[in-house]
């Protein structure tokens, strides 16, 4: 028991040196931490993207979405509409185009009291056409939404969104292979409109009860299995930003994020992540290809930054709490690389349709892949056991 109890007992030349210096040991040891955390954005450290869900056999089917006059006529007409309603949402010709495509068209009313002043309360509609899924009975569904952005709002125009929307919803009504019901979705006052939808749609309410009267559905589809939101600012996209982050820092199943991204390769359509270039790292030559300026370190340092703060940098966002995979695609007339040739509205409508189609392909939810990563680039990932691993050393 001596040796228990007595704090003299075993300390040979080693222990005695750690006990003496371990003070300059803790610092270094901790300055090494944050140096070797930091180098795995490099991508010498992590790994590329790759499919995990096989059953979404991304890119394999041929786009027969041609609708560039149809996108031009619903744009043009929503411009005209937009001009009648300067700080509401034009929902009677919405819910007409809803319906003369052939769609269950709904809407949707709300109300939200303000937790400062018990009689201040503001109202609020969303728009959504349902098209039931031919080889189903509508026990799955996936939706395409938009917000709507009156004329006087601060935020950029989103009427390129709907107008590519309600293209589709009239090419997608007129093919029979759709496996799932598809909800097209258009909300007033940006996520309050979304998250009033979503508790309706699901009979909860996730705030303090009394704020927010998420009101009634009377129309509803399938279990949700993933949405895509679409934020596009002009006629001419010069680039598409991906937007993942949710509330409480959540992200969607990886796998969707390389579906899009791979969507958006395969229409030339430019895309960045964080508004940042996308680098080759492929046999690097010059010592910035090798250690880059502006690329990862940027992207990874901004992913982390938006996690802390748990706050969703859009629509997208308030899906990930009911376990629902969703992403925004913010589109910009103007690329941040300055270059390069701009795309049409009919670009992005071929992307929706590649990313649905193979979202039409799943039998069952987002479950393979991973639910927590980090993205130093929109081509590489760092998964949770590498930098969990390097946090605990």
């Amino acid at each position: 028991m001596g040796l228990l109890t007595d704090p003299s007992a075993g300390q040979g030349k080693l222990v005695k040196a750690l006990l003496k210096h371990y003070s300059k040991l803790c610092v270094l040891l901790y300055l090494g931490g944050i140096i070797w955390f930091c180098s795995i954005a490099h991508p010498a450290i992590n790994s590329k993207t790759y499919f995990s869900e096989n059953a979404l056999l991304p890119g394999l089917v041929k786009s027969h979405f041609y609708g560039d006059e149809m996108i031009s006529m619903f744009y043009n007409e929503l411009s005209d509409e937009m001009t009648k309603y300067d700080d509401s949402i034009p929902y009677p010709w919405l819910l007409a185009k809803f319906k003369q495509i052939g769609l269950d068209s709904y809407t949707h009313n709300f109300t939200l009291h303000s937790p400062l002043a018990k009689k201040e309360k503001y109202s609020g509609k969303n728009i959504y056409g349902i098209l039931r899924a031919a080889r189903s009975s509508s026990t799955e569904a996936i939706i395409l939404s938009a917000p709507y952005r009156p004329p006087v709002s601060v935020h950029p125009t989103t009427a390129p969104s709907i107008a590519v929307m309600l293209a589709f919803a009239k090419y997608a009504n007129t093919k029979k292979y759709w496996a799932k019901d598809i909800i097209f979705l258009i909300t007033e006052h940006e996520q309050l409109g979304i998250q009033a939808w979503l508790e309706a749609y699901h009979g909860v309410s996730c705030g303090h009860e009394n704020i927010l009267d998420h009101g009634d559905l009377r129309g509803r589809a399938g279990a949700i299995q993933a949405a895509v939101n679409l934020e596009l600012h002009s006629q001419e996209i010069g680039q598409i930003d991906l937007k993942i982050e949710g509330l409480n820092g959540q992200l969607p199943n990886l796998d969707l994020f390389n579906l899009v991204s791979k969507m958006c390769g395969k229409e030339g359509v430019y895309q960045t992540f964080k508004n940042v270039i996308r680098r080759s790292y492929d046999e690097p030559t010059a010592i910035d290809d090798i250690f880059p300026k502006d690329t990862s370190m940027e992207k990874w340092s901004v992913t982390i930054n938006n996690s802390i703060l748990q706050i969703p940098n859009g629509n997208h966002g308030l899906f990930h709490r009911f376990g629902i995979q969703a992403l925004t695609l913010e589109g910009f007339q103007e690329s941040v690389a300055g270059k390069g040739a701009k795309k049409g509205l009919v670009n992005i409508g071929r992307i929706i349709e590649g990313t649905f189609r193979s979202l039409n392909n799943l039998l069952e939810r987002f479950h393979q892949s991973f639910f927590f990563y980090l993205l130093p680039s929109s081509d590489r990932y760092i998964s949770i056991g590498r930098y969990i691993f390097l946090c605990k050393m």
